[in-house]
């Protein structure tokens, strides 16, 4: 039991360490990601009132690992568990480029699992937002209203960053892709220098 324990503490403080080498934007992208978790995971989503043999409604509350939202459950864990590992562990990631060839830091990745995360969970907050057409019993709790504002703060900051990177990309393109005609009119006596005949190289390998 006490080794486990060590392993568990040695785990966290490798990860610490790991963490504090990271640049500002890494670790504010890897501390939003770890909110947003437990925002999602731990946080009601839904509420709805029950009527109960007392005369008093009961309120009942329902988070995204409950039953009813076994799949979405499923999707959004998967997709954060890939983010996380993807950010914060060197091996997690090296085996996702081995695997996808992708870059390291590919900012497009973080976008669209974002991207996946935010679409199944509007998917659930509209189907609530319809069923309060026809019944006043089922409500969206405050944990929906936060983490939808986290996964649109999370969006906006993905796609800024991926803006960024394309712009850096397109910049380094031009530099190292200088078209031919340009560098020769630059440098002509490359082009204009005669060549020197080779053919006296020859010469003694004929008379032999």
């Amino acid at each position: 039991m006490q080794a486990n324990i060590q392993k568990f503490f040695k785990f966290c403080s490798k990860l610490w360490k790991r963490f504090l080498n990271y640049n500002n934007s890494k670790k504010r992208f890897i501390v939003y990601l770890i909110a947003l978790t437990i925002v999602l995971l731990c946080f009601s989503i839904v509420t709805i009132n029950l009527p109960s043999s007392e005369g008093r409604d009961r309120l009942a509350k329902f988070a995204l690992f409950s039953t009813a939202y076994f799949r979405s459950f499923i999707v959004i864990a998967l997709s954060l568990v890939f983010l996380i590992g993807r950010n914060l562990s060197t091996k997690f990631k090296k085996t996702m480029v081995h695997i996808f060839s992708l870059r390291e830091d590919e900012p497009l990745v973080d976008f669209a699992f974002l991207w996946i995360i935010t679409s199944v969970f509007m998917g659930i907050v509209d189907t609530v937002g319809v069923s309060k057409e026809f019944s006043d019993r089922m409500n969206i709790a405050g944990g929906a209203i936060i983490a939808q504002l986290m996964l649109l703060a999370g969006l906006i900051r993905s796609f800024i960053t991926l803006r960024l990177t394309a712009k850096k990309s397109a910049r380094r393109t031009k530099i190292l892709n200088i078209p031919e005609d340009q560098s020769s009119e630059h440098r002509p006596e490359i082009v204009n220098k005669p060549r020197k005949p080779m053919n006296h190289l020859f010469d003694g390998l004929e008379k032999e």
